[in-house]
């Protein structure tokens, strides 16, 4: 049952954390990759949620802070390979009597560093496949991850409870090494039926997609919003973002954004005019029209008692919602936007991306 509730807490902690690492993720795959590849992806957050759900296995289920008035010796044990002779001495396994197999797999001095090495085997098959490490640097990894939740045990969770209220055993840290070393060796299979990272992210890192475009503008965005807070003014947001984007660019086809993700403007002929052109077609496409559309929403609404305005309101609702459905489908699609349509603006990655060896 405790094993449950470790994986539950871990499936409902995972998607706050997986909003928080989102974006530092993306922008850390643009620039390297030129692309966010959907594998790469999947195999990313699900080594998140592998160690969210085995970290909560390791300190779940809590004590009450009452109950616990061990002291830290009480609770370490630095004698290595313990679990072998516990197992020789208290099994019950005989093996020319197949009668006590089961038995002795269900005994604690069995199941307990069975677990232990099966609980890191994933890590090692994670640490070869997505991140390449050898042997030995598998075997540290592992040593090091396993020291690290001993230690946490040993402090009583970091000194949260009065003691330890779990064992601190070297034996540990053996069986979850000796697991993740047989993570690394069947991590070759891994290798060897799923395609390596790079693969996808060659052809596409060349390319700019929706996006990647759309991640730019975030951050560009959000680079003038600080500013433009601090400053205090009273002149409107949409003054700064038209001048940000229609003269930042003018210095080397690039915004802050766009260079963080490794990416240009390039135009055939009227750079400058068609530069600025951008910047105000851009600052009305997304900063006009939806404040637009929010102030006549909320005029519309001073009036809701009559159907008239009601109906109105009912317009100006499904026009933003169909404006962000449109700019999504657009972003996904790999779609230029109307501001680059009507500029005549394409984009240039200035990546290069490197295979692994």
């Amino acid at each position: 049952m405790g094993y449950l509730i470790s994986i539950k807490v871990a499936l409902i902690l995972f998607p706050i954390l997986a909003f928080l690492i989102t974006l530092p993720y993306m922008i850390a795959n643009y620039r390297k990759y030129g692309s966010v590849n959907k594998l790469r992806t999947l195999i990313f957050y699900s080594f998140i949620l592998y160690l969210l759900t085995v970290y909560f296995l390791v300190i779940l289920p809590l004590p009450n802070p009452e109950s616990v008035h061990t002291t830290y010796v009480e609770n370490l044990n630095l004698i290595p390979f313990s679990f072998v002779a516990d197992f020789i001495k208290n099994n019950p396994f005989v093996l020319t009597d197949s009668s006590t197999w089961i038995t002795a797999i269900k005994h604690p001095t069995f199941y307990v560093p069975a677990f232990n090495i099966l609980m890191l085997i994933p890590f090692g098959i994670y640490l070869r496949y997505y991140f390449k490490c050898s042997l030995k640097k598998t075997l540290l990894l592992t040593a090091i991850l396993s020291l690290f939740f001993e230690l946490t045990q040993l402090s009583g969770l970091y000194f949260i409870y009065s003691g330890p209220y779990r064992l601190a055993d070297v034996d540990d840290i053996i069986q979850n090494t000796i697991g993740g070393c047989i993570g690394y060796f069947l991590g070759w299979f891994a290798t060897w039926l799923l395609p390596s990272r790079e693969e996808k992210s060659l052809e596409a890192g060349s390319r700019v997609s929706g996006i990647r475009v759309g991640l730019s503008l975030i951050i560009d965005a959000i680079i003038v919003r600080i500013p433009y807070t601090l400053s205090k003014t009273q002149l409107p947001f949409s003054l700064f973002l038209a001048l940000y984007f229609s003269l930042i660019p003018l210095l080397n086809g690039k915004t802050f954004g766009s260079a963080l993700l490794k990416f240009g403007l390039t135009f055939e002929n009227k750079k400058w005019i068609r530069t600025i052109f951008r910047g105000i077609l851009l600052t009305i496409y997304f900063r006009i029209i939806p404040a637009g559309l929010f102030y006549l929403a909320n005029e519309f609404n001073k009036e809701a008692d009559s159907l008239l305005f009601l109906c109105l309101l009912a317009i100006a609702f499904l026009a933003f919602i169909l404006f962000v459905l449109i700019t999504i489908i657009v972003a996904l699609f790999n779609r230029r936007f109307m501001f680059d349509r009507l500029s005549g603006a394409s984009y240039e990655s200035t990546i290069q991306v490197k295979q692994e060896k």
